[in-house]
């Protein structure tokens, strides 16, 4: 027969570090349940029974359910805190729209999502209670914007369902009835000038100006040997222009309406979905709002768009290739300078108020000495002796207009030097073409006397897209557009007065050939009045450049997008000085017909 042992007495010291760890627990009971008496020892079955039979002892026991829940809300003394009952799920963060910017919504009423930044689109993200806001919109950023095989440049999110990271089907349902991928335009038709440009026209779809119809331009910048070719992509930024430069076909339309910013950014979508569709890898590297429109009176879809195309992981255009062109809006040039860091270009074309009053009407608004002043402030430049000493010596070099247009660079040398954007200049000239067009030595050939190839390297491309870092207080350099109109602005004194007028405007000069089209009353100047003209202002020490025609035979150049017959009240035709109709064409048949229905227009 087996016999149990009595198990070993507990030490008195373990039974007392025993009890000890719950004292926290007794001290946080009594705490929190004042009311309730501490438990006595353990009691016998009869006074358990006499404790039930006491009717003071009835309602402790709902008391003491409601303060053990008290007590679990509390945290604990010693070992962090309690569990927690079940809560309701936290709010999601309030999504606000960007302020000032048209276009966010379609006509039925979805959020365009090409109409946001990244930034805006996570803040979206968040807003729709995604868990990984950031990785939800790099993901639909991706899709939208990327080149394959990262992104396709979708129209729609049903599109990459069942692709690799592709978006699952519960995601799609939820949010592809609130949003939209389109753009707001469509391809319509493709021109191709016979030097390889191509302007694409869109029609819009939506918007201000939905019905009416955008130009956008590629051009193919062709360069040195060893050099990879690339295009610059022109971009319209309203349909028409409120501008009313007489000299330009998009200013004779009048302004019908403000593109959106989905609408602006869509144009670079739709050229890189067009250049995969004709198999053309040229890298599209540079982007002008130079096309339509006057970019700097639409600011906010502009500097959105900007934005955007310029982000490294969608469509990935630099900054620093990016150039917004502006006739003198003084207030929003400053804000882009405060805002962004693209490049601006100033499209000056004369030198006295009288002139420019007539052929850029906006500056009755902004005149010469307020914009110089103005440019003075936002690109200051840096005066050195050293620069002066060889201003001086290139100008007494040169005396003559005869020898500075001997020393001119032809228009292709010009433009091919300033494509390939190098640090060098060369001396060869080009190979003799088949048109029999002659070609002038480059400056260098002259000999030291000459300013300097290092005084040029930075000139800008011959589309006004590169620029490189000047000696402004911000690195910034600004592209003055200078249109060249016969008899009216291209003589040796407005070559001085450009040179006096930007002689503490840390900048470059872009003298383009006025491309004529129907209806105008202006002529181009000659090569001749062109090299002078380039010549005195590299005499003063000025970096200048040509802009070669691109485009122009099939009304792709620069100043001939648009259309027209689309305004139902053309801009007016203002009235020329005396001194300037003698070189002026009689404007066709057709123009008077249209001028004549807004007599009233300004």
């Amino acid at each position: 027969m087996h016999r149990t042992l009595p198990a070993a007495r507990e030490p008195c010291s373990v039974r007392q570090s025993r009890c000890s760890k719950w004292a926290p627990f007794r001290a946080h009971a009594n705490a929190v349940a004042p009311h309730v008496a501490p438990r006595g020892p353990v009691p016998t079955a009869r006074r358990v029974t006499v404790a039930v039979a006491q009717p003071a002892a009835a309602p402790v026991a709902p008391t003491t359910a409601a303060a053990s829940t008290s007590a679990a809300a509390q945290p604990h003394p010693t070992s962090g805190a309690l569990p927690q009952p079940a809560e309701h799920a936290p709010a999601l963060p309030t999504w606000t729209p960007p302020a000032n910017r048209p276009g966010l919504y379609d006509q039925e009423g979805r959020l365009v999502l090409k109409a946001l930044t990244l930034p805006e689109l996570e803040a979206w993200c968040a807003a729709q209670g995604e868990a990984a806001p950031a990785n939800r919109a790099l993901q639909i950023w991706r899709w939208m914007y990327a080149d394959p095989p990262a992104g396709s440049w979708v129209r729609s999110l049903e599109e990459t369902m069942g692709r690799q990271n592709g978006f699952a089907a519960k995601f799609v349902e939820k949010v592809s009835p609130n949003v939209s991928l389109e753009g707001g335009l469509k391809l319509s038709q493709v021109v191709r000038a016979g030097d390889g440009t191509r302007k694409l026209v869109f029609t819009l779809v939506g918007g201000e100006a939905a019905g009416g119809s955008v130009e956008t331009v590629l051009i193919p910048v062709v360069r040195q040997q060893g050099l990879r070719d690339r295009l610059t992509i022109c971009v319209s930024s309203q349909v028409g222009c409120a501008m009313n430069c007489q000299f330009c076909y998009t200013g004779r339309m009048g302004l019908l309406g403000n593109l959106t910013t989905a609408q602006i950014v869509e144009q670079v979508v739709e050229a890189r979905r067009f250049l995969a569709q004709e198999g053309d890898r040229t890298p599209l590297t540079n982007l002008v709002f130079m096309g339509m429109g006057e970019p700097l009176h639409n600011t906010e879809a502009v500097l959105a768009a900007a934005d955007i195309v310029s982000h490294y992981l969608g469509l990935h255009i630099s900054h620093n290739k990016i150039t917004i062109s502006t006739v003198g809006l003084v207030p929003e040039m400053r804000a882009v300078l405060a805002r962004t860091r693209v490049q601006l270009a100033l499209s000056l074309h004369a030198t006295t108020d009288e002139v420019r009053d007539w052929i850029v009407p906006v500056n009755r608004r902004y005149d010469l000495a307020t914009l110089t002043t103005a440019l003075e402030e936002m690109f200051p430049k840096e005066e050195q002796e050293g620069q002066q000493q060889q201003q001086q010596a290139a100008t007494g070099s040169l005396a003559s207009a005869d020898e500075a247009a001997a020393v001119a660079v032809s228009h292709e040398t010009a433009a091919a030097s300033a494509a390939a954007g190098s640090s060098g200049c060369s001396t060869q000239g080009p190979e003799p073409t088949d048109s029999g067009e002659r070609w002038l030595p480059p400056v260098e050939q002259l000999g030291s006397e000459a300013p300097s190839c290092s005084s040029s390297s930075s000139a800008s491309s011959s589309d006004g897209s590169e620029s490189e870092k000047g000696s402004s207080k911000e690195g910034r350099s600004l592209l003055v557009e200078y249109t060249m109109l016969h008899g009216i602005n291209d003589t040796l004194e407005d070559a001085h007065r450009l040179a006096d007028m930007l002689r503490r405007v840390n900048c470059k000069v872009n003298l383009i050939v006025f491309n004529p089209h129907k209806g105008t009353r202006f002529q181009p100047s000659t090569d001749e009045d062109i090299s002078a003209f380039r010549s005195a202002l590299i005499q003063r020490g000025m970096v200048c450049t040509i802009r070669d025609s691109r485009g122009d035979d099939e009304m792709a150049a620069c100043g001939q997008l648009g259309n027209v017959g689309l305004s139902f009240r053309p801009s007016p035709i203002l009235e020329a000085p005396e001194r300037f109709k003698e070189f002026l064409l009689s404007p066709t048949p057709a123009a008077p017909a249209k001028q004549a229905a807004a007599p009233a227009a300004v």
